[in-house]
């Protein structure tokens, strides 16, 4: 009987008007048309398209060439608006992003089989997975049991995709390799190791006092550090001599930082106690 009539239960039993089940379904079938409108629209002006260049590829080189570059870039652009979480009653950022990756990827291939080169798409892929690793990771490790230590898991896969990205641009110089790896642990160790300080039963105070020494420290050592690594230590290059700027400026700016830094930390530390 309600759906003869078009009516709640509640207006049945109470022979009255339920105007806020009423909104509930007027709201909710806005909704849903809303929600059709944004995926048809957009898919059918892809199809349109992706006929309208399959036949003037045909039609102007009489074989389908830069079709397949169109083809993927149609499927990229599909993943982003309207996205296929359509599909998906849950984990839709998930597919999002593994959509929208690997549509790029693909998309990349295809010009790079296009242009004939491919010594370049790999190196591509990697740069790009660093880039959804840091925006996606932390947002899809917090809703597992590995919430806690996401910044850990996302900043430890960050390197080691940039030390495979070194291996992959530097094989022909392992001489160099060794050094550049050995540079980027050192701008990724202290990145590590506060996220594994954050994740510690703490205050946050004395957390933030800690993280605050170890990357003044850091930046402190790193001109040490690269002069060690990239060749024979300029004294002249880090040396401290507050009267002498003109030669020790690089070095009086390092110390500056790193009693700024060890000053912060002192605060976070002393509001703590």
């Amino acid at each position: 009987i309600c759906r003869v009539l078009d009516i709640s239960e509640h207006e049945l039993i109470t022979a009255s008007t339920d105007m806020e089940t009423r909104k509930m379904k007027q709201e909710a079938r806005m909704y849903h048309t809303i929600h059709n409108t944004w995926f048809w629209v957009p898919t059918v002006l892809y199809a349109v398209t992706l006929i309208t260049c399959f036949i003037c590829n045909l039609a102007v080189n009489h074989r389908l060439s830069w079709f397949f570059v169109v083809f993927a870039a149609l499927i990229c652009a599909f993943t982003f608006i309207p996205t296929v979480t359509s599909f998906f009653e849950t984990n839709k950022l998930l597919a999002f992003s593994v959509s929208t990756y690997l549509s790029i990827c693909l998309l990349l291939f295809v010009c790079a089989v296009y242009t004939g080169s491919l010594s370049w798409f790999l190196t591509a892929c990697i740069g790009i997975l660093m880039g959804y690793v840091l925006i996606f990771a932390p947002v899809l490790l917090s809703k597992t049991n590995c919430a806690r230590y996401k910044h850990v898991i996302s900043f430890t896969i960050l390197f080691l995709l940039t030390v495979l990205m070194m291996i992959h641009i530097r094989l022909w110089q392992p001489y160099r390799l060794g050094r550049a790896i050995l540079l980027a642990a050192y701008g990724f160790v202290p990145v590590i190791a506060c996220a594994v300080i954050c994740t510690l039963r703490f205050n946050t105070f004395s957390k933030a006092g800690i993280c605050t020494a170890v990357i003044g420290t850091t930046l402190y050592c790193a001109n040490h550090v690269i002069a060690a690594l990239l060749g024979p230590p300029d004294p002249t290059h880090y040396q401290v001599d507050f009267q002498n700027w003109e030669q020790c400026l690089n070095g009086n700016v390092l110390l500056i930082m790193l009693m700024s830094f060890l000053l912060i930390s002192a605060v976070f530390f002393a509001e703590y106690t």
